[in-house]
């Protein structure tokens, strides 16, 4: 983990995490894991890129440092370390192996521990040195650009679009970014980019979800993930796109609530997004 100095806000330090993609989960050594879901975080990459963002808001309230390092302070940051470990033993160890209840633990987790770092670390970062920031990133307004769904293009505004879904009738299809998972900023194609999840429902049951990046001229595409899934996580890793979420199994019906954790890799080609190979395919 780099120091505040490096990091300095929520949004830089998460970046930190998502350039070394899905990390091994924090705090867990996944080559002697013990617990039941130790062993299910470290065998799932869904559950390692969840761990690692609670991880990454965890590790910056507790490294956050005051001007002055006062009692106050100590016993907030005391309370932090409990409170973790209180989580840890009654919340996330109690789930077991089962995927499904990490995976609820671990998205109120991150919400609590953000909620937290909100309320609490512009009273306890101290000013990083200006030699030691990193610059600003272009800023992408991904909620009001134009995505290509398909083969029409969408122009969302203020992080939606709606529209009749047929001539002269009463019933909307609408586009929306699906927040969480939280969007993420990157480096695609040698362009400054977001990754995020979009969501398109209408009038028949289907919600179907896509991975979709745009870029600083305010025009993106989308690949479709899946109809009724649950995105776990996306991230931008080098040249690859990474998409986690979880489905069902191929028997299942739509009814099923999805629990299959899936972790797919895109990349940007000719304006649009590739899946890779996975190495079994590309072996054969």
């Amino acid at each position: 983990m780099k120091k505040m100095g490096q990091c300095v806000a929520a949004a830089a330090l998460l970046a930190c995490v998502s350039s070394n993609g899905f990390a091994q989960a924090a705090g867990i050594d996944c080559a002697k894991p013990h617990l039941p879901s130790e062993r299910a975080i470290c065998a799932n990459g869904a559950l390692r890129a969840l761990d690692a963002r609670a991880g990454a808001y965890y590790a910056m309230l507790l490294e956050a440092k005051p001007v002055a390092d006062s009692m106050p302070y100590r016993d907030f940051r005391d309370g932090v370390q409990a409170d973790q470990q209180k989580w840890e033993h009654d919340t996330r160890d109690a789930c077991g192996a089962q995927v499904s209840c990490l995976t609820n633990a671990y998205q109120l987790r991150v919400d609590a521990l953000r909620a937290s770092a909100a309320e609490h670390l512009g009273l306890t970062v101290a000013a990083a040195a200006a030699h030691e920031q990193k610059p600003a990133q272009p800023s992408i307004d991904y909620k009001d650009a134009i995505y290509r769904v398909g083969n029409k293009d969408v122009t969302l505004l203020g992080g939606q679009h709606t529209e009749p879904a047929a001539p002269d009738s009463a019933a909307q299809d609408v586009t929306r970014v699906v927040e969480p998972p939280e969007h993420v900023g990157g480096v695609l194609g040698g362009r400054p980019a977001v990754a995020l999840f979009l969501s398109e429902e209408g009038a028949g049951s289907g919600t179907f979800y896509y991975a979709a990046v745009v870029f600083g001229d305010g025009r993106g595409t989308t690949f479709q993930i899946g109809d009724r899934i649950q995105p776990i996580g996306i991230a931008i890793n080098g040249d690859d796109l990474v998409v986690s979420y979880l489905d069902r199994k191929p028997d299942e019906p739509m009814a099923v609530p999805p629990t299959v954790p899936r972790e797919r890799h895109f990349a940007y080609l000719n304006e649009q997004i590739v899946e890779r190979p996975t190495a079994q395919a590309a072996a054969q």
